[in-house]
């Protein structure tokens, strides 16, 4: 399959070796954004994966893509103007103490300064699917514009939409009594979600009935967001202690994974590995037991490798499936 993600790259800094920024004197950096992790994952599954980006026109924005090709996306679409890059800053938890993440630069990026006329939709000729995340909807107004236009455009040429909601409620500074109205207009025209039982309740206002389990709850708001905004399938994750279980919903059903044990080296961009396998799973025709078995095992491995991309390939995924955690393998 060729799937392309519309989304932004930004610069990831971390102190080594769990330190917070008041003990650092060195950062290691690397390039990430949700649209690349997930283009990083399904490469690895054996998808054709194409980025379209804005990029600063210097040395930064070049280091980026290099690094992008090296996941094994395709840059034909990237476009270059501007001179910044979104930063974030990762100081990593350990035991009780939770990770920090503190963003700088985001709204000045090349990325969400960028307009329509920035961009050819003749780029998503000859796709199967695109790629959007509910973060680029928060940025700007301009921004917003372009993501839609790129929804409208695909659907046109008959392309499956996959939308991750990514809620962030800290970047939506502006236009808060018009969140849910956004949100609404795309569902309505995606056909694979990403969602959780708080994009349901929280952000779009649905109600589940008091008297219900948690999971009856969950299923019975997913399947009303399937209903309402006629979404194919929407997929997510539940986090146990120190465990992770996926959940695959359609209208009329819903499947849940048995919980997998996580081991945790690096967590940012766990769930991107679980998108992948998710996406992987659903362009492959794989059952839905098995889907969604393979999907959080895809999650679960994402959180054992350095950095926000997935880079295991669906042979190790598969091999986790059926053998287990071994110590070596020879």
């Amino acid at each position: 399959m060729k799937i392309v993600a519309f989304g932004e790259v930004m610069m990831r800094m971390m102190p080594p070796h769990y330190k917070t920024l008041t003990q650092a004197h060195t950062l290691e950096f690397l390039f990430t954004g949700t649209g690349m992790n997930v283009l990083s994952g399904l490469y690895q599954m054996g998808h054709e994966s194409y980025l379209i980006t804005r990029l600063p026109d210097h040395s930064v924005g070049k280091a980026a893509s290099a690094q992008i090709r090296q996941l094994g996306i395709k840059d034909d679409y990237i476009y270059y103007g501007g001179n910044h890059i979104g930063i974030y800053f990762l100081e990593q938890g350990i035991g009780n103490r939770a990770s920090q993440i503190t963003y700088l630069n985001r709204e000045e990026s090349s990325f969400c300064q960028s307009q329509v006329s920035d961009y050819d939709f003749a780029c998503l000729d000859g796709k199967d699917a695109l790629h959007v995340c509910g973060i680029s909807l928060a940025i700007s107004d301009h921004l917003r514009d372009v993501v839609m236009a790129f929804v409208l455009e695909a659907k046109k040429r008959g392309m499956k939409v996959i939308f991750d909601c990514n809620f962030r409620s800290s970047l939506w500074s502006k236009e808060q009594n018009q969140i849910k109205e956004i949100y609404e207009k795309i569902l309505s025209l995606s056909d694979i979600v990403f969602a959780g039982y708080k994009d349901a309740t929280l952000l779009l206002q649905i109600d589940a009935p008091l008297n219900l389990s948690d999971e009856d709850k969950l299923k019975y708001v997913l399947q009303k967001m399937c209903k309402d905004y006629h979404i194919e399938t929407i997929f997510g994750t539940i986090r146990g202690e120190n465990t992770l279980s996926g959940y695959m919903v359609h209208d009329s059903d819903m499947i849940i994974s048995p919980p997998i044990k996580l081991t945790v080296y690096d967590r940012v961009g766990g769930g991107d590995g679980f998108a992948a396998g998710a996406i992987h799973g659903y362009f492959s025709k794989m059952e839905p037991y098995e889907l969604i078995r393979y999907a959080t095992a895809s999650g679960v491995l994402a959180h054992t490798t350095y950095g926000d991309s997935p880079i295991l390939a669906k042979e190790v995924i598969q091999d986790f499936l059926e053998h287990g955690t071994s110590d070596i393998k020879r």
